[in-house]
């Protein structure tokens, strides 16, 4: 694993678990600034992936990026669902669970292996990644 994006994926499911802890509250508008911050930090997060990636010159950048581009399309959708009433909370959070989860076991795993192999043989080169996030 590596820190700085794994610190990235347990800022997310912490902001789902407290959006959980809302669901119930039937008020969009409480919601809102943590739907508002969901969405921030997944794009961040999206963003300082994509600009490793680059930095590194991994292969599957553009692939990963592909694959970052149509979750912000379905992110969006469903949060204009939720706000709109046509989709439920409780559902809205356990498909974000998952499509996260799916992502972060399969493409970012590909990724960080790749990462730390670079990283490793950078480090026997003399080189090293630190401060390059």
């Amino acid at each position: 694993m590596d820190p700085r994006i794994d610190a990235d994926h347990l800022g997310l499911f912490k902001l789902l678990d407290r959006m959980a802890t809302h669901r119930r509250a039937g008020d969009i508008e409480e919601l809102n600034p943590l739907l508002d911050e969901l969405l921030e930090h997944t794009f961040d997060h999206f963003a300082r992936e994509e600009q490793m990636m680059q930095t590194w010159g991994y292969a599957g950048t553009a692939g990963h990026t592909q694959e970052h581009e149509a979750m912000r399309k379905a992110f969006i959708e469903s949060l204009r669902r939720v706000v709109k009433g046509d989709q439920p909370v409780p559902a809205f959070i356990q498909h974000a669970r998952e499509s996260f989860t799916y992502h972060f076991e399969t493409a970012d795993m590909v990724f960080i292996h790749w990462l730390q192999t670079h990283c490793e043989a950078e480090a026997g080169r003399g080189s090293s990644l630190q401060g390059q996030t």
